[in-house]
C-alpha cells in the first residue's frame, strides 16, 4: 500500500515563507507539485463535479452536497454558510468526512478529519476567494453578520482513494499516532483518543490514559486545564501519572478550545466549563472499564476553580484535587490581589467589554487578547517569566494552546465579571485536596477556596479541617506545579487522596 505523508513541518515552513512573499490568494494548482496530494485532493474534487461532507448533529448522521472548494497558501479549503445547520454541527462536533467519486467510477475519496474554520483576516480574505470564483453567491453571502461564507480546512487528516474493490491507495495521512504531547509516553500506560458531548451538545475530545494490562473496573478521574492551555499540555501529564498508579484518567479539551467543538472559538463560560466536568463524568461513569461510584475531578489552575464548582454541583464527583489554582470569577471582578475591586473599576471593565462587543459585531471577527506576552519585556513580574519559559518555550508550547499563541478572545471572559464561581463551595461534602505553591502568586486563590469550605483562614500554611484539606509545596512557584521539571508536584500524594477517597 502507497502512502504519502504532508509533513506538518513542511506546512508551517510554507506558511512563514507566504508571510514574507505573499502569493495570489487564488488557487496555484498551475504551480503546485502534481504528486502533492493537497492537489491530488483538490483534482477530484473538481473532476468529480459535486462532493458530499458527512457531520453528525447530536447522534444523528448527516450528509449533504457541496461543490465549493480552493487551494490556498498550500491548504485545500472549503465553505459553509454561517447561517446552516451544517455550520452549527462543525462547531457543536468538528469531526466530518468528505467523500467524492472519480467520474470513471473506479475509485472513491475518502477524507477524514477535524474542521478548522478560519478567524480573523484569514477567513475575509479566503471569503473573497469563494465569492470572487462564483459572484453570484455575493447575493447570499453580503458580509453582514450571519450571513457569511465560513471557510474551514481539515486538519489531523487522513484521505483515501479506495477502489470499488480493495485494497487502497492512501493520499495523506496526518493520523499516524506521532506523539503531540510536551511530555513523552509513558511505558506503563495504554492511550487512546476518546470524544463526549456535554449538555449544550458541544463535542468534547479527550486522551484517555489506563494502566496498561489492566482489568475490571478501576477508579477514574477526569482532569482538565490550565486555564488557556490544551489536554496535551499539563492535564495530560497529571492523567497518565494517574494511570500509572491505577486509574482510569481522561485530559479534556474544554469547550470552545483544543480539538473539543463550540463556536467561536476560545471563549470561556463558568457554566460550560463547569459543565465540561460533569460531561466528563458522564462519559466516564458509563464505561465499562469504570466504577462508576469511584469518580474524582482535578483542576488546574483556572480549571481548579471550576473543578471546585463541579464538586458543589455533582454529587456523583467523589472526590476533587485542585491544582494551583484560579478562581477565574474572583480575578475578573477584582483583579489580582483586590487592585481593581471598585464598583467603578468594575463599571469600567463592563464598558470596555460592551464596546468590544459591538466592534467584534460590526466586523464579523472576535479579536483576540494574546496568548503569554511575547518578546518578554525585561521588566515582565517573575510570575510572567514563567508562563513565558513554560508556554513559549519547547517546555510546554502547544501549537493549538491559546497560552502559548494568540490567547483568548477580548470578550471572551465576559461573563466571569458577575458570577461568583466558589458561592456554593461550602456546601461540598466530599472530600477537596487544594496543592499550591509557597512561592506562587496565586496561593492566595486555594487559601481563598479552603476558607469558602471551611471558615478558617490560612496563611502560607497547609491545613486540614475535616476532609477539606490545603496543601503548600515549599518553595514551589505556580507553574512548577504544570510540569515535572521542578520535580515538585506530589503525584504520589494526589494518588493516594483519590484512592482514599474515593
Amino acid at each position: 500500500m502507497k502512502t504519502t505523508l504532508l509533513s506538518l513541518c513542511a506546512a508551517a515552513t510554507a506558511a512563514a515563507a507566504f508571510a514574507q512573499n505573499p502569493a495570489p490568494a487564488a488557487d496555484a494548482a498551475a504551480d503546485a507539485n502534481p504528486k502533492d496530494p493537497i492537489m491530488q485532493i483538490d483534482d477530484l474534487l473538481s473532476s468529480s463535479g459535486a462532493f458530499f461532507l458527512a457531520t453528525a448533529d447530536g447522534d444523528q448522521p448527516k450528509l449533504r452536497p457541496l461543490g465549493a472548494h480552493h487551494v490556498v497558501d498550500g491548504r485545500l479549503w472549503l465553505g459553509v454558510g454561517e447561517f446552516k445547520n451544517v455550520y452549527r454541527q462543525l462547531a457543536a462536533n468538528p469531526k466530518c468526512e468528505v467523500v467524492a467519486l472519480q467520474p470513471d467510477g473506479g475509485k472513491w475519496l475518502r477524507w477524514t478529519g477535524r474542521a478548522v474554520f478560519a478567524e480573523g483576516e484569514e477567513r475575509e480574505k479566503l471569503e473573497e476567494v469563494f465569492l470572487e470564483a462564483a459572484p453570484g453567491l455575493r447575493k447570499i453571502y453580503d458580509k453582514t453578520p450571519g450571513k457569511r461564507m465560513m471557510c474551514f480546512t481539515l486538519e489531523d487528516a487522513r484521505a483515501e482513494l479506495i477502489p470499488l474493490m480493495p485494497p487502497g491507495e492512501i493520499l495523506l495521512d496526518e493520523t499516524d499516532g506521532a506523539w503531540d504531547k510536551t511530555f513523552p509516553l509513558s511505558d506503563r500506560v495504554e492511550h487512546e483518543k476518546v470524544s463526549f458531548r456535554n449538555r449544550y451538545g458541544i463535542t468534547l475530545a479527550a486522551d484517555l490514559y489506563k494502566p496498561k494490562g489492566a482489568e475490571g473496573k478501576l477508579p477514574a478521574v477526569a482532569v482538565s486545564g490550565p486555564f488557556g492551555a490544551v489536554k496535551e499540555q499539563s492535564s495530560g501529564l497529571y492523567a497518565q501519572h494517574l494511570a500509572e498508579n491505577g486509574f482510569v484518567a481522561i485530559a479534556f479539551d474544554p469547550s470552545f478550545t483544543g480539538e473539543s467543538g463550540g463556536t467561536p472559538r476560545r471563549m470561556a463560560s463558568p457554566d460550560i466549563n463547569t459543565e465540561d466536568f460533569l460531561a466528563a463524568v458522564d462519559f466516564l461513569s458509563v464505561r465499562g472499564d469504570v466504577d462508576p461510584e469511584k469518580i474524582g475531578i482535578l483542576g488546574i489552575c483556572g480549571f481548579g476553580g471550576m473543578a471546585v464548582n463541579a464538586a458543589a454541583l455533582d454529587p456523583r464527583i467523589k472526590a476533587t484535587v485542585a491544582m494551583t489554582m484560579y478562581d477565574m470569577t474572583k480575578v475578573t471582578r477584582e483583579g489580582y490581589f483586590g487592585s481593581s475591586d471598585t464598583t467603578a473599576q468594575r463599571m469600567e471593565a463592563r464598558r470596555a467589554m460592551a464596546a468590544q462587543r459591538t466592534e467584534d459585531y460590526r466586523s464579523g471577527a472576535y479579536k483576540r487578547a494574546g496568548g503569554v506576552v511575547d518578546p518578554l519585556p525585561e521588566d515582565a513580574p517573575w510570575f510572567v517569566k514563567d508562563y513565558y519559559d513554560y508556554y513559549k518555550t519547547p517546555r510546554g508550547y502547544h501549537k493549538r494552546s491559546g497560552n502559548s499563541n494568540d490567547g483568548w478572545n477580548v470578550t471572551g471572559c465576559q461573563s466571569f465579571l458577575n458570577m461568583p464561581l466558589l458561592s456554593y463551595a461550602h456546601e461540598i461534602a466530599t472530600p477537596v485536596l487544594l496543592i499550591h505553591g509557597e512561592k506562587a502568586h496565586s496561593r492566595y486563590f486555594s487559601e481563598y477556596a479552603f476558607e469558602k469550605m471551611t471558615g478558617i483562614s490560612v496563611k502560607g500554611e497547609s491545613a486540614k479541617v475535616g476532609n477539606k484539606e490545603l496543601l503548600i509545596i515549599p518553595g514551589a512557584s505556580h507553574v512548577d506545579l504544570y510540569d515535572d521539571v521542578a520535580g515538585v508536584i506530589p503525584h504520589d500524594r494526589i494518588a493516594a487522596f483519590f484512592r482514599e477517597s474515593l
